[in-house]
């Protein structure tokens, strides 16, 4: 599966129709009930069809590393260790990457990727006047923001966006479920 099909059309029209090759990146980084720091990246193409997928197992800080990280350790295990590795062992490499979470839109020091916290638009709704049904937000980074809502524009009409999240949660939940490798 980590090839993707030779199809040239889509239910919505020809090949021609569709966007480029953008390449989505997807990164979430939850905390479980015990307070281990989870990690999982989704990377696909532009018809949100997976192209890799990397987790970590739950991260659990010392008592110590709480100590002397205080404060800054949860942006530190979220993107100096988890995101900083699942990024290293990807496969290929976004042309953005969406997060699930906005204290996450700091991974883009590590990454040097235009990077944005992206949810759907609550206030858009039918019969109102907003042309998307997305938000995000690059936080400090505004150099981000032309490039994401580039793609976001070239891409909505044909993918649910947010989508992909759903799928590397579960995903992350299955591979976290399952037996140890010996």
């Amino acid at each position: 599966m980590d090839t993707p099909g030779n199809s040239t059309t889509t239910p919505h029209g020809d090949a021609e129709d569709r966007p480029s090759g953008a390449i989505l990146g997807y990164l979430a980084c939850p905390q479980d009930a015990a307070s281990g720091f989870l990690g999982a990246l989704l990377i696909t193409d532009a018809r949100a069809r997976p192209l890799h997928f990397a987790y970590v197992s739950p991260i659990r800080p010392t008592a110590m590393q709480r100590l002397l990280y205080g404060a800054t350790l949860i942006e530190h295990v979220k993107i100096d260790v988890i995101a900083k590795t699942l990024m290293q062992g990807a496969a290929v490499v976004p042309t953005v990457l969406f997060v699930d979470a906005p204290d996450l839109v700091a991974v883009r020091r590590v990454v040097g990727l235009p990077t944005a916290f992206l949810v759907k638009n609550t206030e858009a709704q039918s019969g109102s006047s907003n042309i998307s049904t997305l938000k995000y937000d690059t936080g400090a980074n505004s150099e981000d923001q032309e490039i994401i809502g580039q793609v976001l524009a070239e891409l909505e009409p044909w993918i649910d966006l947010v989508e992909p999240f759903t799928r590397l949660r579960e995903a992350m939940k299955e591979a976290l479920k399952a037996p140890p490798k010996a």
